[in-house]
């Protein structure tokens, strides 16, 4: 079939939704995607690893009355007993006999729960001038599709040693740090300021919507089916989104194949009323660096965001494995 013909079909189909509107739907659901392929293993991680309850739980104390002391160590057998007769004895999401489960300390599962963000720091600032260069198409979808694939083969990594997840989860995080950079480069060249804050709302909320869902996702999938099936899930479906992704976005109205003359006119001449029009990769300004090194309100910007981010972080990574050790709620709640 002639390139023109699959064309005209393609307007034929997608001509009534405009292509900025398409590019921000599917960019709503690629930051759903990218946050779930994210934050899965602080569920999973309760389902995958060994957990001895006692140890997890108690620590040893000192009870003072008077003038005596006791030294209470809570992993005697006659604590753990008198625990479980209370509390029943500590079960594992699966049955003994099912559970492909790790044993991993608790410093171990530090470092893997943390690992993501190791790298993921590292190319924070060269993702959006990869952008520029390369076009927002390839350096977003090339993210997901990479964080994707490192879900699916998160199993085997595990499985083969903790230290090979933990590099794997490293290579995930800086693949992943540039993500939101990219996609501001993305909505500047796409959609004109007056409709910016609108996009960049309807956007972004995909990475809050997405925390709401992936959790009770995960856990429902690990309850019926086991830990990997979580990775091969999340997986799975980061990378149906990039075919899609990669058939139909481009990373410049002018590349559009599909845009009509009106959009693309409206787009590009409210870009270059506005000074921020670069049609092609390379038109970038020169970066005023010295006047934002001292810049008090980006310094504030930059240390709340840091601080915001820091407790994101920390309740993601977190939350599932407290919600379960500490307060007994079973995987799939």
């Amino acid at each position: 079939m002639p390139v023109e013909k699959i064309n005209n079909c393609l307007n034929f189909t997608f001509g009534f939704i405009p292509c900025r509107i398409a590019l921000a739907i599917m960019a709503w659901f690629g930051f759903i995607n990218l946050y779930m392929t994210r934050i899965n293993v602080a569920v999973i991680i309760v389902a995958m690893v060994k957990r001895n309850v006692s140890s997890d739980v108690f620590a040893p104390c000192l009870l003072v009355e008077g003038n005596s002391s006791l030294d209470i160590d809570p992993t005697e057998e006659s604590i753990t007993a008198e625990v479980e007769s209370t509390l029943g004895p500590p079960t594992n999401v699966l049955p003994e006999s099912e559970a492909d489960v790790m044993d991993w300390d608790e410093t171990t599962q530090g470092f893997v729960l943390g690992s993501f963000y190791y790298g993921y720091f590292l190319t924070q600032i060269i993702g959006g001038r990869l952008s520029e260069i390369y076009g927002t198409k390839w350096i977003f979808g090339g993210c997901i599709l990479g964080g994707g694939i490192c879900a699916l083969i998160s199993p085997f990594a595990a499985r083969l040693h903790y230290g090979v997840f933990i590099a794997l989860r490293v290579i995930h995080g800086m693949l992943q740090g540039v993500s939101w950079p990219s996609m501001h480069a993305c909505l500047a060249q796409w959609i004109p300021p007056t409709e910016r804050p609108r996009f960049v709302a309807i956007v972004y909320f995909g990475a809050t919507l997405s925390t709401a869902i992936t959790l009770p996702l995960c856990g429902l999938v690990i309850y019926a089916h086991g830990w990997p099936a979580a990775f091969y899930v999340t997986g799975t479906l980061s990378l149906l989104w990039c075919l899609v992704w990669f058939t139909f976005m481009y990373s410049y109205p002018a590349q559009h194949p599909r845009i009509s003359p009106q959009e693309r006119e409206y787009i590009e001449s409210a870009l270059r009323v506005s000074g921020t029009s670069s049609s092609q990769a390379g038109g970038s300004k020169h970066v005023p660096w010295r006047a934002m090194a001292r810049s008090v309100p980006l310094w504030a910007l930059i240390i709340g965001d840091f601080g915001n981010n820091w407790g994101i972080g920390l309740f993601f990574t977190q939350l599932p494995t407290y919600m379960k050790n500490i307060l007994g709620f079973s995987i799939k709640a």
